[in-house]
Order: C-alpha cells, then sequence, then structure tokens
C-alpha cells in the first residue's frame, strides 16, 4: 500500500509532466506559426524589392549581361570554327594543286633534269592558292590539316613518305639521263592516291 504522501507526490509528478506537455506543444505550435509568417514576409519583401524599379532594372542588367557573355562565347565560337575550316579548305586545295602540277610534269618529262622540276612542288608551289603556303612542304601542309581535324590516315603518311624519298633520289641523279619509266609509274601512282583522297576529303566537307 502506498502511503498518502507518495500518492500525492506521484499525483504533483503526473501534473507537472501534462503541464510541461502542454506547453512545449503550444511552443512548437507557436514556432511553427512565426517560422510560416517569416516566409511569407520574407517572400512578399522579395517580391516588392523585385517589382520595383530597382528590382526591374537589377533583373534586367543580370539577364541583359548574361544573354551579351552567352552571345560573345556563341560568337566567337562560330568564328573560330570558320576560320579553322577556311584553313583546312585551303590546305586541301594547294596540296591538289601541287598534286596536278606534278602530275602534269611527270608525264611530259623525258630528262632527269625534267622530273627535278616536275617534283618542285613537294617542297614549294608553282602556283600556291595561298600566298602563305608557297614555300611550305607538301608535307607540312599534311601535318598542318592533322594538327586542324585531328585526323591522320596512316596509309597516307606512307605514301607522302614514299614520293619524299623517291623525290629526293631523283633530286640526287644525273640530270641529262633518261627519265625511268619505273620512276614515272610510281610517281604517277603516289600522286594519283593522294589526289583522290584530297579530293574526297573535301567532297565530304561538301556535304
Amino acid at each position: 500500500m502506498l502511503s498518502d504522501d507518495k500518492k500525492a507526490l506521484i499525483e504533483a509528478e503526473e501534473r507537472y509532466r501534462q503541464e510541461l506537455n502542454k506547453k512545449l506543444s503550444a511552443d512548437l505550435s507557436a514556432t511553427k506559426k512565426d517560422v510560416h509568417n517569416l516566409g511569407k514576409d520574407l517572400w512578399a519583401k522579395v517580391s516588392e524589392v523585385l517589382n520595383s524599379n530597382f528590382g526591374i532594372w537589377f533583373l534586367s542588367s543580370v539577364f541583359l549581361s548574361g544573354g551579351a557573355a552567352l552571345y560573345q562565347v556563341t560568337q566567337h565560337h562560330y568564328e573560330t570554327s570558320i576560320a579553322k575550316e577556311k584553313e583546312i579548305v585551303a590546305c586541301e586545295f594547294e596540296i591538289v594543286n601541287r598534286l596536278n602540277h606534278m602530275r602534269f610534269l611527270l608525264r611530259r618529262a623525258t630528262t632527269v633534269a625534267d622530273a627535278k622540276y616536275a617534283l618542285t612542288p613537294v617542297s614549294k608551289s608553282l602556283g600556291a592558292i595561298t600566298a602563305d603556303y608557297e614555300n611550305v612542304n607538301i608535307a607540312v601542309l599534311y601535318f598542318k590539316i592533322y594538327q586542324l581535324t585531328g585526323v591522320r590516315d596512316k596509309r597516307i603518311t606512307l605514301y607522302i613518305k614514299d614520293l619524299e624519298e623517291k623525290n629526293l633520289a631523283i633530286q640526287a641523279g644525273n640530270p641529262k639521263e633518261n627519265f625511268s619509266e619505273k620512276d614515272r609509274k610510281e610517281l604517277l601512282e603516289i600522286i594519283n592516291t593522294l589526289d583522290q583522297y584530297e579530293i574526297d576529303q573535301i567532297n565530304s566537307r561538301k556535304n
């Protein structure tokens, strides 16, 4: 049996817990209400500022400056792409121009001296498409295209190497000797292969 004092103490503790729970519940509800009201007040202030002359000016400045920056980046990218494409095409046409000169002259060459002159476009142009490429080696033109496109055909690289090696051999030959039909055939085969490759590249860009 509990004594009267203990019963009274237990009842007092129970009342205290109930009162404490009521107070905590009331405080929590008040806090939620304050947070809700604070959010409403904050958005009201933000809306008020944004709808003011200052807010409109601020938003306009942000969008205009952002739009201008985006336009400048896009324009720069476009101009860079166009300039790169022009340079690639110029290199390709310069190569085709040189190959045509070599083919035309090699077909008519009778002496080693004629062949030497016919192979001049390996190292410099006989009539450059662009003045900047007049004294540029044909292998450098191919390398420039590779730098601009990132595309390299190993088979074509070997043909360019063969062309340069045969050119060096002929340049070292006796200019008065007859031009070998074997050399003519091998050189024309290389030139025709390189020429067809460049024409295919040019046509693929048109499409």
